[in-house]
């Protein structure tokens, strides 16, 4: 099996709507972005996927988060911003940058900080 992976990042404020303690209050991460893809060969160019195609249609996505607060969009304004959450839908929205490729998209990992990852995996 072969992975590839890109990192990118966003910064964004949120506040967790249904949690109680210190993250129900607005603050904001720097958050990092992992996005992985695999498949069981290269395609014939010898790669999984270009990397700065993955890049590219990662960090069209994350601009739309980049600098703002996240309850205010589409779907955090109806769902949780939760790092689980928002690794799930990277995930399902790079998929669909990535359609012409097939399944390749394995997982998506968000860092809201050193030390904790919330990542969606297929």
């Amino acid at each position: 099996m072969y992975e590839v992976e890109i990192i990118s990042s966003f910064s964004a404020a949120h506040r967790l709507r249904q949690y109680k303690g210190k993250c129900e209050h607005l603050h904001g991460h720097n958050y990092r972005v992992h996005v992985t893809a695999r498949a069981s060969a290269p395609e014939v160019d010898g790669m999984v996927i270009d990397f700065a195609h993955l890049k590219t249609i990662t960090d069209e996505i994350l601009e739309r988060l980049d600098h703002h607060f996240l309850n205010e969009i589409k779907p955090f304004d109806e769902i949780e911003p939760s790092a689980e959450n928002i690794a799930a839908f990277i995930f399902r929205e790079v998929e669909l940058g990535m359609k012409d490729r097939g399944p390749l998209l394995y997982s998506v990992g968000i860092w809201e900080s050193d030390t904790s990852v919330a990542r969606y995996i297929r």
